[in-house]
């Protein structure tokens, strides 16, 4: 049976599992010139992540992943520290008709190819320097759930996970399967461990703690060829890991306690 996820958005079961890689990047929507990155990967991306390692078609499975469908919490493990690094490449030439549809190179069955002989262009990459995050993930979609469980389990997947860019491979460990969400409901401030959805507003101020916001993709659905988000989420972290985000029990945000880690599910 799949977890079954209450109208707060907790399930009463998840799996758990750690991913890190030597890079990350997840672009920040909106940024062109220098290429940012989120501290935390965006929901649609660790859902598209666990679309590829059980080998769900592209635009396949963004109902599986839907705000009523599913349930995950993000926690970074490591300090989120970021480099800049600048990289050579080829602009876009908005003239050239490479393709008809997002996502399909052929044009009347003929492959066209992009124009490799222009000046190649200078952009800075700020990428994530040995980022890790804790995922918990529950999926009410039987089959898919049970097919993802059966990959991390047995360390197995369609097409290799990676922290953002495809040359960021990662690497799946302390997989968990059948853990079991418990309300935290007796006390008034509670110190969380993962990302927490809100704003700083929601926060309680600690010394010596440096809380971050982001507001990132959280849900997608399919239009027509492509996709485009329906859902974006603001939350809050904390820049080292041994910091919590401390809120009051009385938020939005509902925390559960997971093993020894406290998170809230978005």
């Amino acid at each position: 049976m799949s977890p079954q996820i209450d109208a707060d958005g907790v399930p009463d079961r998840c799996l758990s599992f750690t991913v890190e890689s030597t890079w990350g990047h997840f672009k920040r929507v909106g940024r062109s010139v220098t290429k940012q990155t989120y501290r935390v990967p965006p929901r649609t991306t660790v859902a598209g992540m666990l679309a590829g390692i059980v080998g769900a078609e592209r635009d396949s499975y963004y109902d599986v992943f839907g705000a009523d469908d599913a349930a995950i919490a993000i926690t970074p493990v490591t300090e989120l520290r970021t480099v800049n690094i600048p990289t050579v490449g080829v602009g876009t030439d908005p003239g050239q008709d490479v393709t008809t549809n997002v996502g399909n190179y052929y044009s009347d069955y003929n492959l066209t190819y992009q124009n490799t002989t222009e000046d190649r262009q200078l952009h800075a990459y700020e990428v994530l320097a040995d980022p890790a995050y804790r995922i918990d993930v529950a999926l009410e979609d039987e089959e898919f759930y049970e097919e993802l469980r059966t990959h991390l389990e047995s360390g197995t997947s369609v097409y290799p996970p990676s922290l953002g860019k495809s040359e960021y491979l990662a690497t799946i460990t302390d997989v968990e399967a059948g853990r079991t969400p418990t309300r935290i409901t007796d006390e008034e401030i509670v110190d969380v461990d993962s990302v927490v959805p809100g704003s700083l507003a929601d926060a309680i101020p600690q010394s010596g703690v440096t809380y971050g916001v982001e507001r990132s993709p959280a849900v997608m659905e399919q239009a027509g060829s492509g996709r485009r988000t329906t859902r974006f989420d603001d939350y809050v972290y904390t820049q080292q890991p041994e910091n919590a985000v401390r809120v009051r029990a009385d938020t939005d945000a509902v925390p559960v306690s997971v093993g020894s880690r406290t998170v809230v599910f978005r």
